[in-house]
């Protein structure tokens, strides 16, 4: 009965030694210095290439690798890891990622990992290449019924310029030369019949509203305008717009 009591206490110690020992080891891993959020990220589309976005950053304390992560809406598009060793330029870290879709918001994340992949990151936006929809869009009878206004913002993206060599280029906001192009199509609903069609072109980052008033409806029937933009780099079915005019019941 000793010698078993005796092997009972020394298993004891034994257990008692194992179960201390990993809290120390998470102690240690607790204690390391983890990575903190990417400064002065930055994305800019390529001037030779517009389907790529040049990606920079600035290194981080404790940092062993980069992961940049591209997404489409909730679609990941790519995702690439960057070691913390990268030759830096101008004492930044540089990713050309692809963007390849003119009529797409890109969502960038750039996130600093230390070894075992903790860590902080920062998310900026891409912009599409073509301009976006018009905004607070209306259509409206007056006395009248025949007659009917639609009137709309233009677009608060206009997208970017064509550069000389393929790629793209920003605006200069002081000296605006972009254009937008916005076609309204009136479309009677109970055929389908296109009843008009009519473009404008608006240059600059204009915020004016853009006014079109159809003559010769019938008025007990319900018309819808289809609106769409286009820049130098074409226009989006995703960002189509719908306006209805309802019918007047007697």
């Amino acid at each position: 009965m000793k010698k078993l009591s005796r092997l009972v206490a020394t298993l004891g110690v034994a257990l008692a030694g194992a179960v201390l020992a990993a809290p120390q080891a998470a102690s240690a891993a607790a204690d390391a210095e983890v990575p903190g959020v990417p400064m002065g990220v930055q994305q800019v589309r390529s001037a030779s290439s517009a389907t790529q976005t040049d990606v920079y950053w600035k290194p981080v304390s404790h940092a062993a690798r980069y992961r940049v992560t591209v997404k489409d809406g909730a679609a990941t598009v790519a995702s690439t890891l960057v070691p913390a060793t990268q030759a830096l330029a101008d004492g930044r870290h540089h990713l050309s990622v692809a963007t390849p879709n003119a009529c797409s918001t890109y969502k960038i994340t750039v996130r600093a990992e230390d070894a075992f992949g903790q860590g902080d990151q920062i998310t900026v936006t891409e912009k599409s290449l073509a301009p976006t929809i018009v905004t607070k869009a209306r259509g409206y009878r007056g006395t009248d019924r025949s007659r009917a206004v639609f009137e709309m913002s233009a677009p608060q993206w206009k997208g970017y310029l064509v550069g000389p060599a393929g790629g793209a280029r920003g605006d200069d906001l002081k000296r605006p030369t972009i254009a937008v192009t916005t076609k309204l199509q009136l479309v009677r609903l109970a055929d389908n019949k296109v009843i008009s069609t009519v473009t404008t072109t608006q240059t600059g980052w204009t915020t004016a509203k853009l006014t079109r008033t159809f003559s010769g409806l019938d008025a007990k029937r319900a018309y819808v305008l289809k609106v769409s933009t286009a820049n130098g780099w074409g226009s989006c079915a995703r960002q189509e717009g719908k306006i209805l005019l309802n019918a007047i019941r007697a």
